[in-house]
């Protein structure tokens, strides 16, 4: 059994396993225009006796963690033939693929789950979920007439990624949006766009959607401010005499049932992606953590991840936490080990317990320590979990995009 990078010569095996596991087929030009792009991708493959048997996309991307970019490895495209299945392919290509995100700095890694209780085996955690309403046409709101106005058809890319990138930093997780990937992905197939202007000719808000059998369906949406968002809804309202409803997907953290006159309207809470910390050490070094006042002095626990899939994660660690929100990880130096030293009085830390998936969940905010501690998801005191809470800044997680 071999695993490395498929090359232009096992393009058309690649297709061909993409397009049994995923049902789809595509068209001569279509294959073309992938072929064009195979060589930009990093595509992981189990070899036997030189077929492909499994494989995985891993795409070089960046996601903002507290207002910060930080660089995420993507996981799509996972796939095996049915006859090769339950042969360990997958497990070893999730494997190969932490080693090398590692190894190319990428702190964090997500993927979109065909079942979360599979990937969650490996590490990766629901990290962010959706609310998706559908409101009857008679329950939108009523019109406010906002100053400013809105645009039909504005697929300047400038201006809509000038909106999203604003807009897009008070949640955790999301995407760093290259240029290509507004190309790609973003734009790929949408209908019909419009965008809000203040008094003053500038952008602040924008909607791309699509309107289906009576049906608005919101693909995206973003505002800087209240009036935004009223202008946005206004002009969806304005839709109403040829629509039955509007479907609109958002943050869980959304309070539109207190703006609606009749909040009875169907609100769902979806899952969605799966996230997972690659690098422990490099990952808290790199996270913004609440600044504390120095009569506090430095927070230290002693810190016992569990991660089989990562060995360079697992294990026993002390984890410092300074008064200006920097913070490091440490080897826990333990009594038992011929290579070091004991040192008693690292018995007095508090300590928490935690698989890497769970840490990950309340790092990017999915989860509060408290929480988790209650379900006994994290183990520590109620006193190490209400420290926790204070040292990691809340923000709501959310992700708008789709790999």
């Amino acid at each position: 059994m071999e695993i490395r990078l498929l090359t232009e010569r096992d393009f058309d095996a690649n297709i061909e396993l993409s397009q049994y596991a995923f049902l789809y087929t595509l068209s001569e030009q279509q294959k073309e225009e992938r072929r064009e792009r195979f060589g930009e991708e990093k595509v992981w493959g189990v070899f036997e006796d030189h077929e492909l048997c499994a494989k995985l996309l891993l795409i070089p991307l960046e996601v903002y963690i507290h207002g910060r970019p930080v660089r995420m490895g993507g996981i799509a495209g996972v796939a095996t033939w049915p006859e090769k299945r339950r042969r360990g392919m997958v497990s070893r290509l999730l494997r190969r693929a932490l080693e090398e995100m590692r190894k190319d700095g990428q702190l964090v890694s997500y993927l979109h789950p065909f079942s979360i209780s599979f990937y969650r085996k490996y590490g990766w955690e629901l990290f962010t979920d959706n609310k998706n309403y559908t409101i009857p046409v008679d329950k939108l709101p009523a019109c406010q007439n906002v100053p400013g106005r809105v645009v039909r058809e504005v697929r300047d890319l400038d201006i809509l990624q000038s909106v999203y990138d604003r807009a897009i930093r008070r949640y955790n997780g999301p995407l760093v949006r290259s240029r290509s990937w507004w190309e790609q992905r973003v734009m790929n197939g949408i209908p019909y766009t419009a965008v809000y202007y203040n008094e003053a000719g500038e952008a602040e808000g924008y909607v791309l959607y699509a309107i289906e059998e009576r049906k608005w369906i919101t693909e995206e949406i973003f505002w800087l401010n209240e009036t935004a968002r009223q202008g946005l809804w206004d002009f969806i309202v304005n839709h109403d005499s040829k629509l039955k409803e509007v479907q609109v997907k958002l943050p869980v953290d959304d309070p539109l049932p207190l703006l609606l006159p009749d909040p009875m309207i169907k609100q769902e809470i979806e899952p969605y992606f799966m996230g997972r910390i690659v690098d422990a050490a490099a990952f808290i070094e790199a996270y913004p953590f609440a600044p504390s006042a120095e009569s506090e002095g430095d927070t230290r626990f002693a810190l016992q991840i569990e991660d089989r899939d990562a060995p360079w994660n697992d294990g026993r660690w002390i984890w410092t936490v300074s008064t200006d929100g920097s913070a490091r990880l440490e080897p826990f130096l333990v009594s038992g080990d011929p290579e070091l030293p004991a040192n008693p009085a690292l018995a007095a830390l508090p300590t928490v317990s935690v698989t890497i998936g769970i840490l990950t969940a309340f790092l990017l905010g999915y989860r509060r320590p408290s929480e988790l501690q209650r379900f006994g998801l994290l183990s520590a005191s109620e006193a190490a979990a209400a420290r926790l809470d204070a040292l990691i800044p809340a923000r709501t997680p959310y992700l708008p995009d789709y790999f």
